[in-house]
């Protein structure tokens, strides 16, 4: 059985990408997670303790991962958490490590930009499509039948029978008479 947990932290080390050929890649960092109170004697917020995680992901979320994050970025991992004792020596502990199944940026803290990567594109082609631009070309997302995307395309059209017409902003405005 594993323990699945979510962290919001601050990435303390650069995150580490290795690929290996015929393996898959590998990204890993330290997050540093401090619990924060409020202290009404003091009347101000305190910082409590500082837990220490190793995040290890692996495959494309990985390479997204290498490609995306910078020591002193705050990030909220979600994934298995596994807690191993280790020997070397005369010295022995005990890390705690996640292993990663999403990540990405707090938003609370700042703003990101989405770069959507399919698995056609090389690796270098990251950076050059934004997610906005790509949509109108870009296949239905992995493990989404591309009828079942037409499908649901119409119904969302047929739903709204031509009463309002969705604006730039995402909100819907009345059809043209």
């Amino acid at each position: 059985m594993s323990t699945t947990v979510t962290v919001v932290g601050t990435i303390a080390t650069d995150p580490r990408t290795t690929t290996s050929p015929g393996r898959a890649s590998f990204c890993s960092f330290r997050l540093a997670s401090t619990d924060r109170r409020f202290d009404r004697e003091r009347n101000s917020w305190v910082d409590g303790e500082t837990n220490w995680f190793s995040v290890n992901a692996f495959r494309s979320l990985a390479e997204h991962a290498g490609a995306s994050f910078a020591k002193g970025e705050r990030v909220i991992v979600h994934g298995r958490l596994r807690i191993r004792s280790w020997e070397s020596d005369e010295r022995s502990g005990t890390s705690v490590e996640i292993e990663a199944e999403a990540i990405g940026h707090d938003l609370r803290w700042g703003v990101t930009a989405f770069t959507r990567q399919t698995a056609s594109e090389p690796d270098s082609a990251m950076s050059q499509h934004s997610f906005a631009e790509s949509t109108d070309d870009a296949p239905p997302p992995q493990g989404w039948p591309e009828e079942t995307a037409d499908a649901q395309t119409r119904e969302s059209l047929d739903a709204h029978d031509g009463a309002e017409t969705p604006s730039a902003d995402g909100g819907l405005l009345p059809a043209a008479a």
